[in-house]
C-alpha cells in the first residue's frame, strides 16, 4: 500500500505552505478593503478559501477533490490570490502528480466474491 499524501516531509511542507499562502491571500484581500474602500470580488474570497481547502484536503490524503480544486485555484495567476499562491500551488501540483495513487479515490474497487483483500 502506498502511504498517504503528506507522509513525506516535502509533502507536509507543501501542504503547510499552500495553507499559509491561502491565509495570507485572504488577509491581503481584506486589508485592501480598508485602504481604498473597494470590496473584494466574491470570487477572490472564494478562491482564497478554495486554496486553504486544498491544503486541508491534501493533508494525509483527506480528499483528492478538495486538493484538485485548491491546486486549480492557486494556479489562476491573474487574481491577487493567484499571484500569492502560485508557487506553493505549483509545488503541490508537481508532488500530487508524482503520487496521485496515495489518494483513496484512485484505489481499485473490490468487485469479487467475499470480503475485499486487506490493504
Amino acid at each position: 500500500m502506498m502511504p498517504p499524501f503528506g507522509f513525506r516531509e516535502i509533502e507536509r511542507l507543501a501542504c503547510i505552505l499552500m495553507g499559509i499562502a491561502g491565509v495570507v491571500a485572504l488577509a491581503y484581500t481584506r486589508s485592501a478593503v480598508g485602504e481604498n474602500g473597494v470590496h473584494p470580488r466574491p470570487y477572490v474570497v472564494l478562491q482564497g478559501l478554495a486554496v486553504i481547502a486544498g491544503a486541508l484536503g491534501a493533508w494525509q490524503s483527506n480528499s483528492f477533490i478538495l486538493t484538485a480544486i485548491g491546486i486549480a485555484s492557486s494556479l489562476m495567476v491573474w487574481t491577487p490570490v493567484g499571484r500569492i499562491c502560485f508557487l506553493p500551488g505549483l509545488l503541490m501540483f508537481v508532488l500530487v502528480l508524482g503520487r496521485f495513487g496515495s489518494f483513496e479515490i484512485f484505489f481499485p474497487r473490490w468487485r469479487g466474491p467475499g470480503p475485499p483483500p486487506p490493504r
